[in-house]
């Protein structure tokens, strides 16, 4: 009965030791893992973010900048079509013109 005792003690001893073995090689991967979430997180707070916060700031200052391309467009069209309606005017008073003056 000792030696199943002895046998069960070792075999316990023996278990005890691969688990504590275990939980190093588990403690040390689980730091490794911390210390590549951390590694990350700077770099998402000091490298990916300012870049997006860039890129944003410039669409913006592109959406701004074809707005107001856009706008002057629209201010160049509407001279434009004024200067159509003047230009027909004109010419209609010319052939009217003419024609008083042909008829005389």
């Amino acid at each position: 009965m000792e030696k199943n005792n002895n046998d069960l003690f070792e075999l316990m001893t023996k278990m005890y030791g691969e688990i504590q073995e275990m939980k190093g090689e588990f403690n040390n991967r689980f730091d490794k893992v911390e210390k590549e979430v951390t590694k990350t997180n700077v770099t998402i707070e000091n490298d990916i973010k300012p870049r997006i916060e860039a890129l944003f700031d410039g669409y913006k200052q592109n959406t701004e900048s074809i707005n107001q391309v856009s706008d002057k467009v629209d201010e160049l069209q509407s001279d434009l079509n004024r200067l159509t309606i003047k230009t027909l005017r004109t010419e209609t008073n010319i052939i009217d013109i003419n024609k008083i003056l042909r008829n005389q």
